[in-house]
């Protein structure tokens, strides 16, 4: 349930944050145009196990958020997934069908955590609500291996205070080069080829 913090955090992004339409970057402006602002009612939406029931995959996402990973996978079309703080056990069904050629990963523990191959595109998914102050310690165990093809995605960064700190201890690390703040999920960019840290807040 969400509490009053989690609405007045919500009212306050909506505020402060920017459409397709504020955004002066070519990169985040295209990914806003083209996949997030996307509303499209799609054929696999309504497809079984799509969205999954509480208890199983991720957790407390909303509809609209997992349609929104969904399209963010199938735009990228990474080559692995690895998915951190998932339940159930086995790989969401919705990055099943968004990215059905890619290895999948649910590492369990640290002996388990997948190595990034460097040659290939790869999406990392932290459901911080479910690793909770094991997210840190993750993100740093996979800052040796991200490379320019790597994406990290977190979700449910404004749970409680100790996440939002996590996510702006996140965007500070020197090898984050672009973040996106969509409120319900958050996105981490690592290309090099950027002349500054760009932190976007964008409505959805």
């Amino acid at each position: 349930m969400w509490n009053l913090r989690f609405v007045q955090d919500y009212l306050q992004h909506r505020i402060t944050a920017n459409n397709r339409h504020g955004i002066h970057s070519p990169f985040v402006y295209k990914l806003i145009d083209h996949v997030i602002y996307d509303y499209t009612d799609q054929k696999v939406y309504h497809e079984p196990g799509f969205v999954q029931k509480t208890g199983e995959g991720s957790v407390g996402l909303k509809p609209k958020v997992v349609r929104l990973i969904y399209r963010l996978a199938k735009y990228f079309n990474p080559a692995n997934i690895i998915e951190l703080g998932a339940k159930g056990g086995k790989e969401s069904v919705y990055l099943q069908q968004a990215a059905p050629n890619a290895n999948f990963f649910l590492p369990k523990n640290d002996a388990e955590f997948a190595r990034l191959d460097k040659t290939q595109p790869a999406l990392v998914i932290f459901h911080v609500d479910n690793l909770r102050q094991e997210t840190i310690r993750y993100f740093d165990q996979y800052l040796p291996e991200v490379h320019p093809d790597t994406i990290m995605l977190f979700t449910g960064m404004y749970l409680n205070n100790q996440l939002k700190q996590t996510w702006n201890q996140i965007k500070l690390n020197p090898n984050v080069t672009l973040t996106i703040n969509l409120f319900w999920i958050g996105l981490v960019f690592f290309k090099q080829d950027r002349k500054e840290k760009e932190h976007f807040k964008v409505r959805y």
